[in-house]
Formats: C-alpha cells, sequence, structure tokens
C-alpha cells in the first residue's frame, strides 16, 4: 500500500474506532463446513510412478451468508430477497440473510466491522467503497469469480476495470449496476420560449436556460443540489467535457492533483461558467438545496432543466404522474469533449466469510438473464452493467416507455466514456471521501456567497484535495 494512500486510510480508521464493535453479531458464520469431495490428480511424468493416493476432497458449499445491502427502495429489496429466496430453495442447506440499511455512514460501517472481525460476507459497495475497503486488507480479491460470470470483457467501460479495482491492481468489487447521466428539461417550455433545437453547446445550455428563466413567475431554467454531496455529479460532468482530469497517479502509485496550465485554464472557465449558470438561472436558495429539493423542483414546474440520473422519473411519478411525457432528456453538451460522471453499485466479498457460499450465491445471480427482473424492478435507477442484458427481448419490452429512447444505443455511448468522480487514470483511493466532503461542490459555493473568483474556487479545490490526498 502506497504511503499517500496509507495515511489516508490511518484517517478513515481512526474515525470509526468507536465503532469497531458493530457489525454483524458473529464473526463466526453459522454452518460453515469443512466437508470434502473427490477431486483429481495427474501422474508425475518425472518418476514415472503413479499417485495412488485418494484425490483431496474440496469444501461443501453451505452454511450461511450476511448480506448488507442499501438499496432501500422496496421494489429492488424485494428483488433482491427473491433472488436469495430462489437461490435458497435450489441449494438446500443454504442460509442467505440480508440486511438492508440507509447510505449514509455505510461505509464507516463496513470498515468498522472489518476491523472488529465481524464483517458481512457481502458488501453492496458505492464509488469509492472498494478502494478505501481493500486498503483494510480485508476484501476479497475476485479475479477468479469474474472469469466464472463471464471475464474482465464482459462488463461496461470502466465499471470493473476501474471503479472495482484497488491501488494493488486486485478486483476486489464486481459491478451491480451503473447509471448514464445526461441533461433533463421541459418540453412544454421550450415550446413557450420558442425553442426548436436542443443545445450541442455550453453555450447554447446556457440560452436555453436564460430564455426560460423568470422569477416573476417562479420559474428558473437549471438548479443543481449544492446542499449535499449529489451536486459533484453535474460539476464533474462539465469538467469532464472541458477535458479536466484533476487527478492523476505516477509510475510509483503517488496520486496527485494534476493541473497544469491548460488544464487550470478549463478548470477556471469551467467554475466560471457554472457560476454564470448558477447566478442567472437558478433560485437563490440552490446552495442549500439536495438531489430531493431539486427533483421536487423540476417535477412541481419550478426548474426547467438539471443534470440526473433517470430517477427523476421516480420523483416525476410521485408529484406530477401527468407531467412524465413533459420531461424529456439529451446527452451533456461537451466543451472539447463529451463528457459525463456515472453512478455506479458494486458488490464486495469479505475476505474472512464464508467465501465459497458468497462467491457461489454471486456467480447464481449473474448466470443466464436472472438479473433482468432485478434492474427491470427498478429501472430508472439500475442499468445493466453487461452489454448483452442491453440486447434481452425481456429487458427491452418491459423498459417504461420513457427509457425507450435512452436505451440501448445512448446509455451504452455514454456509459462507455462516463467516469466516476477522480477516476478517469485508475481507481483513486480517495473516491469516496472526495464525493462525501463536496469538495467540488464547495469550490462554488464559496464563489456564490463569498465573492470567490473561478481562480480562487480552484485554489480551494486543489488545496482540499492535497489535504486528501
Amino acid at each position: 500500500m502506497k504511503k499517500r494512500y496509507r495515511r489516508l486510510l490511518c484517517v478513515m480508521l481512526a474515525s470509526v474506532m468507536a465503532l469497531a464493535g458493530t457489525g454483524c453479531s458473529s464473526g463466526q458464520k453459522e454452518g460453515e463446513t469443512a466437508s470434502q469431495a473427490p477431486a483429481s490428480q495427474e501422474d508425475n511424468p518425472a518418476s514415472g510412478e503413479e499417485n495412488s493416493q485418494e484425490a483431496e476432497p474440496a469444501e461443501e458449499i453451505g452454511g450461511t451468508i450476511e448480506v448488507w445491502s442499501e438499496l432501500t427502495q422496496e421494489e429492488r429489496a424485494n428483488k433482491l430477497q427473491e433472488l436469495a429466496d430462489e437461490y435458497m430453495a435450489s441449494h438446500p442447506g443454504t442460509t442467505v440473510n440480508i440486511t438492508v440499511m440507509p447510505w449514509s455512514g455505510a461505509l464507516d460501517k463496513m470498515v468498522s466491522a472489518i476491523m472488529a472481525g465481524n464483517a458481512p460476507d457481502i458488501m453492496v459497495t458505492g464509488t469509492g467503497y472498494p478502494q478505501t475497503l481493500a486498503g483494510t486488507g480485508g476484501l476479497l480479491e475476485l479475479t477468479d469469480l469474474v472469469e466464472e460470470i463471464g471475464g474482465k470483457d464482459g462488463f461496461i467501460s470502466t465499471s470493473l476495470s476501474v471503479q472495482g479495482v484497488a491501488e494493488d491492481g486486485g478486483l476486489y468489487s464486481i459491478p451491480l449496476y451503473i447509471t448514464p447521466y445526461v441533461a433533463y428539461y421541459r418540453q412544454s417550455w421550450l415550446d413557450e420560449a420558442g425553442i426548436t433545437q436542443l443545445p450541442a453547446t455550453w453555450e447554447e445550455y446556457y440560452e436555453m436556460c436564460k430564455a426560460v428563466t423568470d422569477p416573476s413567475r417562479d420559474r428558473y431554467g437549471f438548479a443543481l443540489p449544492l446542499g449535499d454531496l449529489h451536486g459533484w455529479k453535474t460539476i464533474w460532468s462539465f469538467l469532464q467535457g472541458n477535458g479536466v482530469d484533476l487527478i492523476n497517479v505516477d509510475d510509483q502509485g503517488n496520486w496527485y492533483v494534476d493541473l497544469d496550465d491548460t488544464d487550470r485554464a478549463a478548470m477556471i472557465e469551467t467554475y466560471d461558467y457554472l457560476y454564470k449558470l448558477v447566478k442567472d438561472c437558478a433560485p437563490e436558495g440552490t446552495i442549500s438545496y439536495t438531489q430531493t429539493n431539486v427533483r421536487e423542483m423540476v417535477a412541481g414546474g419550478t426548474v426547467m432543466s438539471r443534470i440526473d440520473t433517470p430517477e427523476i422519473y421516480y420523483t416525476l411519478q410521485s408529484v406530477a404522474p401527468d407531467d412524465i411525457d413533459d420531461v424529456s432528456y439529451f446527452k451533456i453538451p461537451g466543451r472539447i469533449q463529451e463528457g459525463s460522471g456515472q453512478g455506479w453499485v458494486g458488490l464486495s466479498l469479505s475476505a474472512d466469510g464464508n467465501t465459497a457460499l458468497a462467491k457461489d450465491f454471486i456467480q447464481y445471480m449473474y448466470e443466464g438473464d436472472r438479473l433482468v427482473d432485478f434492474y427491470l424492478s427498478y429501472p430508472y435507477a439500475m442499468f445493466p452493467v453487461r452489454p448483452d442484458y442491453f440486447d434481452n427481448q425481456e429487458y427491452q419490452e418491459n423498459l417504461p416507455e420513457t427509457l425507450q429512447k435512452m436505451v440501448p444505443d445512448m446509455a451504452l455511448e455514454i456509459l462507455s466514456g462516463s467516469t466516476s468522480l477522480g477516476m478517469v487514470n485508475g481507481p483513486f483511493p480517495g473516491a469516496g471521501e472526495f464525493e462525501s466532503q463536496c469538495i467540488l461542490g464547495n469550490g462554488l459555493i464559496r464563489m456564490l456567497t463569498d465573492s470567490y473568483t473561478a481562480e480562487e474556487a480552484v485554489d480551494y479545490i486543489v488545496e482540499e484535495l492535497e489535504k486528501l490526498l
């Protein structure tokens, strides 16, 4: 483990020492077995003597596994439970217990449980989790399991090759689903403003948002959630569209802030653009709005456009179901290239648990088209991690109509070029902390509230990242 990452991990471990006694009820997994079955052996060609010993048996798969899942929504929680129930029914003598918990604090709980020696066998992990958890030494390396479920080439873009990889090059998480970011808008607002062509440049996007902004009618062209960690999704997508990687790693494995004069100028330009977009087109309370707030404002007819995942349609279904057909989307305009963030969730395994059963259950999940119903249970948030699922007839035929034009072509195009926060040049071990500390969003907030220039905002971001590193 590299020195800088060692320091980062030590900071995080110190923060969860008080929780070290929590986690699963026991470090011992119920029902683990050591019974064995025959295996073949080859003769020794050098000696010419046949090996008459009986083959040593392999470990029997059975017992209990504990799963921690942050998929709290009833639809997908139920589908995950159905997969577990089906597995248990077809594998007598096995038990799969699923504990559902919120994302908030989940990473700390996992680190704490690993430290205490009672981590769950399977953990649902978010962006940056595998890198942090692998640094504890508590995760199982999964290259062999990846090969069993289709190999590295069977996963889309960086969903496995970067997101699931830790600093030592090992694979520590298997992608479960990914989500594209796109720009959403209300067609009726564009019709009213006489706008007939969707924007293809930053300037055109600004002009579109500005044209429909009318504070006297409580109408605003744009908003982003600077009141919680989700603000990075918009900012990172624009940084990617302007060619800013921000984080890099040298040949010795040391991570550093990567801003030459060209990249620094591009980052300053991006923050100047976002400042203007917010000042001219967003409600005054933007700095305190959460992701839920902004989605509700789009659904309620106060905000026309925002960068988001398709999950915004769930808010529309709840707040304004009759307006779903009025809200559509397009690819986020780029400056010098197309770029987008990427929502990602994976599965990691404890190195000290019932690994045989945990691996067998995951292999069962990925066999054939078993995950299709899981993806369809919450389709706006969960997109397949393997291209073959996009071609699955059942998947395509049962998608909501609002996703029909996105899947498969637009979704695959966006996802193939998207990256998660700080992950352009590899599996950045501080990605989880980069997100949770809201560093990108706080830079823009300082411009909006403390009269920072874009240059000062960039300096602040670099300083905070240096502390993280």
